[in-house]
């Protein structure tokens, strides 16, 4: 069985959406996600 494990996303959809995409693409059964969902998205330091 192939999972997927992944965190630190802090609402950056762009990188998750890359991230989702491969792990579809590595046909992984289960994925777990270790937190960190809601942040600062892709620029941090904009304002």
């Amino acid at each position: 069985m192939k999972i997927a494990v992944m965190s630190c996303i802090h609402g950056n959809y762009e990188a998750l959406n890359a991230v989702l995409s491969d792990i579809d693409e590595q046909q992984a059964e289960k994925i777990f996600c270790l937190g960190d969902l809601v942040g600062y998205g892709p620029h941090p330091h904009a304002g």
